[in-house]
């Protein structure tokens, strides 16, 4: 393993704590000037940053791990879900890192904290997040639509769904229409799959909608149309990155999706490509980009005007 290597590796087990240069040697076997060497190289190269903690002591991470913007640095997260292709295509053409997460909270978290600098997360999560912490900002919409129900033939009171998203919001609205139900929380969409036997429905988003046999309902179909996910940054990364940003969402705003970032994206996710390319019906990728007044206030909260950029 050549030393490079052995350095990311260490590093990767790292994650956001980094580690320390001068203990570098000892974890990787390599001697202090290949270690130093082989940092100068990898930090030229943008792919870790080192920190001057004190004295002669410096902390070292991963780019993808910094706690902070990085200059001329693109880390860009996304959930594991198939409305993305065009924040694909657009971090493909700038070099960004893209970091794949399970939960829209923990994601919007490290947009918050700096972890990462770009996010798409539900509208629901980036707004209130905005809201709280005046540090992100909502820039784009991503996608309108691409969830629904999976009924499991079984009578139950409860419905399965995942916590403070754009599937509660739907559901809420869905028994407004048909009346009350009661919600049990997921933390993960495997978890709801496994436990779809023991409610009446899930609530969830493509491309595991597509997936899924059985009765199913979009949401668009019982709703209308809805916004499902916004592309939100963290605001010291705009200011440090503007140019950068712009270039970014440039790129967004003139992809058009096809069957290639669908293989694009199943390869980040871990999906078949034909699964994710037929769950793209469900989409509308091309929203009117202005947020109409009964947008924000179906989430009654105050202050949003301060959250979101209107070019």
């Amino acid at each position: 393993m050549h030393a490079s290597e052995k350095i990311k590796q260490v590093l990767e087990g790292a994650g956001e704590e980094g580690v320390l240069q001068s203990e570098i040697p000892a974890l990787t076997g390599l001697s202090k000037s290949t270690v130093s060497e082989t940092l100068s190289i990898l930090e030229e190269e943008k792919e870790i940053v080192r920190k001057k903690v004190s004295g002669k002591s410096y902390r070292v991470w991963l780019v993808k791990y910094y706690p902070e913007p990085v200059e001329g640095v693109a880390r860009v997260g996304i959930l594991r879900a198939s409305e993305y292709p065009r924040v694909v295509r657009a971090s493909k053409k700038l070099n960004a890192h893209v970091r794949v997460y399970g939960s829209s909270i923990e994601l919007t978290k490290d947009l918050v904290r700096g972890i990462v600098d770009i996010a798409a997360s539900p509208f629901i999560t980036q707004a209130f997040f905005g809201i709280l912490m005046k540090n992100i900002t909502i820039v784009r919409k991503v996608a309108m639509n691409g969830g629904g129900l999976v009924f499991s033939g079984v009578e139950s009171d409860y419905w399965g769904c995942s916590e403070f998203s754009a599937m509660e919001r739907n559901l809420r609205k869905y028994f407004e229409l048909k009346g009350e139900g009661k919600i049990r929380y997921f933390r993960s969409p495997e978890s709801m799959i496994k436990s779809l036997g023991e409610l009446k429905a899930i609530a969830i988003w493509e491309p595991y909608f597509t997936m899924l046999e059985g009765k199913k309902e979009l949401f668009s179909e019982q709703l209308g149309d809805y916004l499902c996910c916004t592309l939100a940054v963290n605001n010291s990364f705009a200011e440090q990155n503007s140019d950068l940003l712009e270039s970014f969402l440039t790129e967004f705003d003139r992809a058009r999706v096809g069957k290639k970032d669908g293989e694009a994206l199943a390869e980040l996710i871990g999906f078949p490509a034909e699964i994710i390319v037929k769950s793209f019906e469900s989409y509308d990728f091309y929203p009117e980009q202005e947020f109409k007044r009964e947008e924000l206030k179906e989430l009654r909260f105050g202050g949003l005007e301060g959250v979101i950029r209107l070019d």
